[in-house]
């Protein structure tokens, strides 16, 4: 529609003083001129405002309603009209601009695979537009990620290019520092801060004058110690005054936030008070007291506080109300990943859904509550990226059923080594609710490498597949603390079956990098060959991790059973396992250093490290009770 040789006018309104307006502008300026056009900027303010932009022909018509195109538009949605000789995009939010400005990128044929200039892949040759008018609206209000950037092990891309990245993704919601405010207020991403800080708003030094402050690690009649490791005394008047001044302190460094988070501590249980006025509440319920008295300073800031559901507060108490200014974070980060939430053939994942669906009751009539999703967290992923898209998709519309407005995901660090293709999946599922695994797939391997799309498909298939069978978890106990990385102790057969998968998957996962690396073609882009480099490694790691995953699962199923009565064989057969599993564990550690992460890295400085030391010294603790003789390598 638009002749590159002819200048375009991006008509808008009033800027001064609008952000996200502004950036908006701005980045469709910049977006048109790497599309190799000659832009010149108007403004038009008595025709547009800052819900308003249009794209024309120099010398087109500007005569347009500044109230046209945001029929049937909600929230930061948007409509996108494409007429002869320009385009009108019309919101309700200056927000709902920004995103339509990504979108029309992307129908131009731009792929926003990561942070940075290298993460956005401008189109070799422009799509052409369909003309008429389009209306997208968000699934949930608010979507967005969780973001612990670990910084100190993480140099690959800075705050400010993964904060744009989340923009381009059309999220509109982070949790971050306070730092990144003014960042977050000109892409519209409405900004929670804080995490687990209960225990900092009540000061350890505290304890030598004012024990009763501070927790009972058991009732009196055993003892009645106090501690000062974790949370507080939740009903102890005074604690209350010291934690709520010290609240208030912090929310007048953080004013303008959406929401502080002050979670109690991340303990798998325990952690709560069993003093004579505590005993009778739950876990949940003294952290439903604990939210309550923050809420209480909250309301003069106007600002919300989250309640976690999460270890010992999966499910909610029955004698704390919910405060008006808390709202729910469904946090269920022991669930089983090879299912979706709502699988009736988890009984993993019913115990959560019936969290959910009680969590639900308990929040009726507040609105905002948020998921607290896992699909990027590097370190219950024990540092493999596993492609879930079934299960991401599968879990949306349980959420949407049972009340969720702000879909959040953890992501720790980032993809440093490739595409983290469940944010992808996530971000594209927010806006179009008939999205399936096999179009998502089909659409990114066309988007990534037009001329080896097949070879892209089956392979992401294939991955897919792998680690959606990789990932179950739905035979272990919910009692018993576990995840990805401390694989648990069983003697359920169970353990046995899902040591079999780790073996399988590795051997799979490695069959499909080298039938990936044998047909992709080199007739593809610079870009294309460097991301299935990257493909490949990636995977030659992660197929080395899993199996290394099995022989730990194999070793400490065999501990169990020797505790269980299995005498010296059970345990000569886990030190053999625990031996292989180590040995894979470097393996897999020299292969992701071959991928692209340091020694530094936090998969390397922390993951790989703490899992084998934990190896290492089961090995050393057990050895002993071996004969001497016997050789286990």
């Amino acid at each position: 529609m638009f002749q590159k040789s002819d200048p375009l006018l991006i008509v808008h309104g009033e800027i001064q003083g609008r952000p996200c307006y502004r950036y908006a502008v701005e980045e469709l300026q910049r977006i048109l001129r790497r599309l190799g056009f000659a832009v010149q900027g108007v403004q038009s303010s008595l025709a547009f405002h800052h819900t308003t932009l249009m794209v024309t022909q120099k010398g087109g018509a500007l005569k347009k309603s500044s109230k046209s195109g945001v029929n049937g538009v909600r929230d930061d949605g948007y409509s996108i009209q494409v007429l002869d000789h320009e385009i009108l995009l019309g919101a309700v939010q200056e927000k709902g601009i920004l995103n339509a400005v990504y979108d029309l990128a992307e129908r131009w044929g731009f792929v926003f695979l990561l942070p940075g200039e290298e993460g956005e892949w401008a189109p070799e040759k422009m799509a052409p537009l369909k003309k008429g008018r389009s209306v997208q609206n968000p699934r949930f209000p608010y979507r967005g990620v969780f973001w612990e950037s670990l910084e100190k092990y993480v140099q690959d891309y800075s705050v400010e290019e993964w904060l744009k990245f989340y923009a381009k993704l059309r999220f509109n919601a982070l949790s971050h520092k306070i730092e990144d405010q003014p960042l977050a207020e000109q892409l519209g991403l409405r900004l929670e801060v804080g995490g687990h800080g209960l225990s900092q708003l009540m000061p350890r030094d505290l304890y030598e004058k004012n024990p009763e402050y501070f927790r009972m690690f058991q009732p009196e009649d055993f003892g009645g110690k106090r501690l000062k490791d974790s949370n507080l005394c939740v009903t102890n008047p005074r604690a209350k005054q010291v934690l709520q001044s010290n609240f208030r302190k912090e929310l007048k460094k953080t004013e303008g936030v959406h929401a502080f988070h002050a979670w109690g501590d991340d303990l798998p249980s325990g952690g709560w008070c069993l003093c004579s006025s505590c005993r009778s509440f739950s876990p949940t319920d003294q952290a439903l007291l604990a939210m309550g008295h923050l809420s209480e300073v909250a309301k003069e800031f106007k600002v919300r506080i989250p309640v976690l559901a999460y270890h010992d507060t999966m499910f909610p108490g029955d004698q704390i109300k919910a405060s008006r200014e808390a709202f729910l974070l469904f946090a269920p980060r022991e669930r089983c990943y090879g299912h979706a939430l709502d699988d009736s053939s988890c009984p993993r994942n019913r115990w959560y859904l019936q969290a959910l669906k009680a969590w639900e009751k308990k929040f009726k009539g507040i609105n905002d509550s948020h998921t607290f999703e896992y699909y990027f967290d590097q370190i219950l992923f024990r540092g493999v990226y596993p492609f879930l898209p079934g299960i991401i998709l599968e879990d949306m519309k349980t959420y949407l059923e049972h009340g969720i407005e702000c879909h959040f995901a953890l992501q720790v660090a980032g993809p440093a080594i490739a595409p983290e293709y469940n944010m992808l999946v996530f971000a594209k599922a927010h806006w179009n609710e008939g999205l399936t695994e096999n179009q998502f797939i089909r659409d990114l391997a066309k988007a990534m490498a037009p001329k080896n799309s097949q070879t892209w498909s089956a392979y992401l298939r294939e991955r897919a597949a792998i680690f959606t069978s990789a990932m179950r978890f739905c035979g272990h106990d919910t009692g018993g603390y576990m995840d990805y990385r401390w694989l648990p102790e069983t003697t359920q057969p169970f353990g046995r079956e899902i040591t079999q998968i780790y073996h399988r998957s590795s051997k799979e996962l490695m069959s499909s990098v080298q039938k990936f690396k044998k047909k992709i073609k080199a007739s593809g882009s610079d870009r294309e060959k460097i991301l299935a480099k990257k493909e490949i490694l990636r995977g030659e790691f992660e197929a080395a991790e899993l199996k290394g995953m099995a022989f730990q699962q194999s070793a400490v199923c065999a501990l169990a059973q020797y505790h269980n009565g299995g005498g010296t064989p059970m345990l000569k057969k886990a030190l053999g396992d625990f031996r292989k599993a180590v040995r894979f564990l470097k393996e897999a550690r020299q292969r992701a250093n071959r991928a692209g992460l340091s020694e530094g890295s936090w998969y390397c400085a922390h993951i790989n490290s703490w899992i084998r030391s934990e190896l290492e010294k089961k090995i050393s603790l057990y050895e002993p009770f071996c004969k001497k003789t016997t050789n286990f390598t």
